[in-house]
């Protein structure tokens, strides 16, 4: 998920589409990030806008995307809750085929486990005793059908310039 987001910076940036051109959602993560102490000055700031209106994008998200800072766009244990906010702060969808998806439930599950595990509050033997060779692939199906059909949703975001405010 980090990667689609950078995805969509790196088509504004490509594309150098301009501040003023892009949805209200995405101005806002902009304007936080210009206030973000990751900007390392306003001297810094200033230096790499000589096209405010379309530098701005570009020098906020590159603050952003520095390695230190990733873990700002996803902190690596993501669930379904936090793509669907994502989707609407950026303004994509997060629609699935509920069926095949399960609506991206089963990575909270994931989350859940992996999280007990990691912090020691389960063993491996306690988190597996209930669910079968069976249940884990269809979890695998799911998640990975929900998680291709989101970053499908993304490319479609792409394909059809949502990000722009007047494709509302």
């Amino acid at each position: 998920m980090r990667n689609a987001i950078e995805t969509i910076f790196d088509e504004l940036k490509t594309k150098r589409v301009s501040f003023d051109e892009v949805r209200e959602e995405i101005r806002k993560i902009i304007i936080n990030h210009v206030r973000d102490k990751d900007i390392q000055s306003t001297d810094a700031l200033l230096l790499g806008l000589q096209n405010i209106s379309v530098d701005i994008i570009s020098v906020t998200f590159d603050a952003l995307v520095k390695k230190e800072n990733k873990k700002r766009l996803f902190s690596g244990n993501v669930d379904a809750r936090e793509i669907r906010n994502t989707a609407r702060i950026y303004g994509f969808s997060s629609q699935t085929n509920n069926i095949k998806t399960r609506d991206g439930s089963d990575l909270l599950t994931i989350k859940t486990n992996r999280n007990d595990l990691a912090h020691g509050f389960k063993s491996f033997e306690e988190v597996g005793r209930n669910t079968t060779a069976d249940e884990l692939l269809k979890i695998q199906k799911s998640v990975i059908y929900y998680l291709r059909e989101i970053l499908e949703n993304i490319e479609m975001y792409l394909s059809n310039k949502e990000y722009l405010k007047n494709k509302l």
